[in-house]
């Protein structure tokens, strides 16, 4: 039974206007001296059904009277959340000739309101389990009472607002003084800002103040490359072994004063500074280009593009390499 159907309802039998709920026995004008009469919520539903049935036959006024008399001072009403004592006076004040329909009205939504919540009952379980299941989420593991760190933080929070508006209101009283804190909160102010500017710009001082380094390229000789790369061959990981052979082209180019030293170069820009002419030259010599773009190629199927790299693979970087000038001896 839903606890708060009964505490709402218990309100409105206590407010004297809303229909009320019957119990006893109309034949009986008796049964009136009962004090109380006690129900389950099945029980109750059906004697609530019962005086509907008795109201809607529209019964005179010695029946009426009757059916007053037979009701007890209270209904108790026992339900797996707890027992309820509800009074019958707001039906009493309903059963005259000009009220009856309300009267039957009300016992009618008032019995179909109390067989849903008894249905509803062995759901609860379920909901219970649900609802359970919910809080236990994640998003849920915050919602908590607040700890004891935090009530001190409020309580000292709470104590420095007392403060401030304690200061406040004496500064109202003794304008002098108000204007005294007013510019020294300012200078302080102005001191802070002062203060990071000051630091930020000697810290800009202190970095334009080191003196330009050369750039300095740690690189192997194409001797020692070539070594890696047959090296890697021999271990089976040949695409370490294309990728020495191509940068052992690069530094061989690079003492032949083809390409500059800068290893910041992509390898399409070292490409690039072999097969377009420089200004002032007519053509490019082959003698370069065509060996440093197979290179290049198969650097960027193997390296870049992460495609399977075989012996034949490395076998022709070679090849390449001694188009270059690279003796492999």
């Amino acid at each position: 039974m839903n606890r708060r159907f009964w505490v709402l309802f218990s309100f409105l039998a206590l407010a004297g206007n809303s229909p009320g709920i019957v119990s006893g026995q109309v034949s009986s004008p008796a049964a009136a001296s009962s004090a109380n009469s006690s129900y389950d919520a099945p029980s109750f539903a059906a004697e609530l059904h019962r005086i509907a049935v008795v109201l809607e036959k529209k019964p005179a006024a010695r029946e009426i009277k009757a059916l007053r008399d037979s009701l007890p001072e209270h209904w108790n009403v026992s339900t797996p959340d707890g027992d309820y004592s509800i009074s019958s006076q707001p039906l009493q004040n309903q059963l005259n000739p000009g009220s009856l329909d309300k009267a039957e009205v009300w016992a009618i939504h008032l019995a179909e309101e109390v067989e849903s919540s008894a249905k509803s009952r062995p759901g609860s379980p379920e909901a219970r389990t649900k609802l359970d299941k919910i809080l236990a989420e994640p998003e849920f593991g915050a919602v908590r009472p607040p700890s004891a760190w935090e009530l001190l933080r409020q309580r000292i929070n709470a104590w420095l607002l007392r403060m401030v508006l304690k200061l406040l209101s004496g500064i109202s009283r003794y304008p002098l003084g108000g204007k005294i804190l007013f510019w020294l909160l300012v200078v302080v102010a102005v001191g802070i800002v002062a203060m990071f500017v000051f630091r930020f710009i000697a810290s800009r001082d202190r970095v334009q103040s080191l003196a330009p380094s050369a750039v300095v390229i740690a690189s192997l000789t194409w001797q020692e490359w070539i070594r890696a790369a047959h090296e890697a061959a021999t271990g089976g990981n040949y695409r370490e072994a294309v990728h020495c052979a191509y940068w052992a082209g690069i530094t061989r180019l690079e003492d032949a004063g083809v390409v500059p030293k800068d290893r910041t170069k992509t390898p399409r820009e070292y490409l690039r500074l072999v097969t377009e002419a420089a200004p002032g030259q007519l053509a490019v010599s082959p003698t370069h280009r065509e060996p440093l773009t197979a290179l290049t190629r198969k650097l960027e199927l193997i390296w870049y593009a992460n495609r399977g790299a075989r012996p034949e693979d490395f076998t022709e970087s070679l090849r390449q390499l001694e188009a270059l000038g690279c003796s492999l001896e």
